[in-house]
């Protein structure tokens, strides 16, 4: 399979013209100490839900529940959290795992490849104690969405690499910091999730965004909906580039291709033999995808 030339940058170049190095000690050589890392908590990028949530980003009724609003509007979403986003933690006292009032804001990506959408099924944890890395929730579900919360390293890092522009660009320094670090994210999550780079990539779309009001679970006070908002994503993996794509089983158990034509088939078929006990759930954001904008996608490609 052919691969694109790598372009050879001035930088680059500069870099190739000179081998030889030396090397300079440092006037006290010091031992380096040992300490345990802390686990970093948790965090997310989040908006407050009655700015994001709203008539002026044209959220609505989807066409198949009303306590599923979508929006098609990806600009005026954008526009809000760059303009309105933070961060904050997700678990413990005044989490946002516990506050509707505040939407976690995911990139929910389906993917595809020649004509065909990626599938998967997400891990459970079994009885010889595998490790099981994601949400609970989701745990053994059916999706066709990849995505992951926007972090605090993902957001401050991308403003602090502002700091050339700080002087510059004072009233909007977080807002673009917020853009780069939602993009930071989205990028880093493809790699980890499926394993392929920005040049595995032949085009991305984004379809619109949906909120979820739905009671699935009357267990839980606060359902998983209620807290995130998902923005719809398209991803066209580059079969020129790619040979293959990468799972971590701690999180995808299987995944598998299925036709353009077959899509909304798998989703019926999936559903009801959940309904028949004969297998897993299908998540609610995957429903959403492709009762919503599975054909806005179809359109746009022109299949």
């Amino acid at each position: 399979m052919g691969r694109r030339r790598k372009i050879v940058t001035e930088r680059l170049a500069e870099a190739k013209s000179g081998k030889k190095t030396f090397m300079l000690s440092i006037p006290t050589v010091l031992k380096p100490i040992k300490e345990e890392q802390p686990i970093p908590e948790k965090t997310s990028l989040y908006v407050p839900t009655e700015l994001l949530i709203s008539e002026k980003s044209g959220f609505v009724q989807s066409s198949f529940s009303p306590d599923v609003f979508i929006t098609r509007n990806v600009p005026e979403v954008l526009k809000i959290i760059f303009k309105y986003g933070d961060i904050a933690k997700r678990y413990g006292e005044n989490s946002l795992e516990n506050d509707p009032s505040r939407q976690q804001i995911i990139i929910y990506t389906m993917v595809t490849c020649q004509e065909n959408l990626l599938w998967n099924q997400r891990s459970s944890p079994n009885k010889k104690g595998k490790k099981f890395i994601g949400d609970p929730r989701l745990q053994g579900r059916y999706a066709v969405g990849f995505g992951g919360h926007k972090t605090r390293e993902d957001i401050v890092l991308s403003r602090e690499e502002l700091i050339f522009l700080r002087d510059l660009l004072p009233a909007i320094q977080d807002e673009t910091g917020t853009m780069l670090g939602l993009k930071r994210g989205f990028f880093s999550e493809v790699e980890e999730e499926i394993g392929i780079l920005r040049e595995n990539i032949q085009d991305l779309k984004l379809l619109g965004a949906f909120y979820d009001k739905r009671i699935e679970d009357p267990i839980l006070p606060v359902q998983v909906g209620w807290v995130h908002t998902g923005i719809a994503a398209v991803l066209e993996v580059d079969p020129r580039t790619t040979n293959q794509l990468l799972f971590r089983s701690s999180e995808i158990a299987k995944a598998w291709w299925i036709p353009f034509g077959r899509v909304e088939e798998e989703l019926e078929k999936r559903q009801n033999d959940w309904i028949k006990g004969r297998g897993s759930k299908v998540e609610t954001w995957t429903e959403i995808m492709i009762k919503e904008f599975w054909k806005d996608y179809i359109s746009s490609a022109g299949v």
